[in-house]
């Protein structure tokens, strides 16, 4: 059955239920973020709230989905940029920024957003009648960036030095280490892709190389 097609009204009440959700996830979690509190952030009442999602549990999905679908057209467009020719192993840099600049375009530097992901990872872990549906989500997006990643080291001709399927698990394990590092001591997270493009020196192979990819 095909879904009806949401009216332009609609989508603008669910996109602004979607940023209430993300900004009060964040501020106090999901278990301490009632529906009342969402629709009152979001200037809404609980019949709108009602009228566009089933649950609580049905929004933080709409809400990871969505995150989704930007990734995929941030990452989309970054990959578009990158030349479609191969490069020679002393322009290491060039394939290094490239792949960080797709992997940043999924994850822009967004304190708000980082924070309301892990509530939502850990309201998963704590609610298994969510949890397949939230993973599910979390995969998609996933499986999302590291195609784009990987068609922008194939279009100029590197690899990588371990299978294609870790690689977005590696990367957001890096990003989210950053994070909380400088979340704790208080600070921004500033220089986060220079670390990015540290950690992706150890596992691209340039064409023609027999190891990972050096500084130039």
């Amino acid at each position: 059955m095909t879904e009806t097609p949401l009216t332009a009204r609609r989508a603008q009440t669910r996109d602004r239920l979607m940023d209430a959700a993300i900004t009060a996830f964040a501020e106090k979690g999901v278990l301490g973020s009632p529906v009342e509190e969402i629709c009152e952030r979001a200037g809404f009442t609980r019949g709108a709230f009602y009228s566009n999602f089933n649950s609580k549990d049905e929004l933080c999905v709409a809400v990871l989905r969505r995150k989704g679908e930007e990734v995929l057209r941030a990452a989309t467009q970054a990959t578009d940029v990158v030349p479609r020719v191969h490069i020679e192993p002393a322009s290491a840099e060039a394939v290094i920024r490239a792949a960080v600049d797709v992997f940043q375009a999924g994850h822009p530097a967004d304190p708000e957003w980082l924070m309301a992901r892990m509530e939502l990872r850990l309201y998963a872990l704590r609610n298994p009648s969510v949890r397949e549906a939230l993973q599910s989500a979390e995969r998609q997006l996933g499986e999302l960036l590291t195609q784009a990643i990987v068609a922008t080291a194939t279009r100029v001709g590197a690899r990588f030095a371990i299978p294609v399927d870790r690689i977005f698990t590696l990367l957001d394990a890096q990003y989210e280490a950053l994070f909380r590092q400088a979340t704790m001591a208080d600070r921004d997270l500033a220089g986060w892709t220079d670390q990015m493009a540290t950690l992706l020196r150890a596992i691209v192979i340039l064409p023609d190389g027999d190891g990972p990819a050096s500084a130039s």
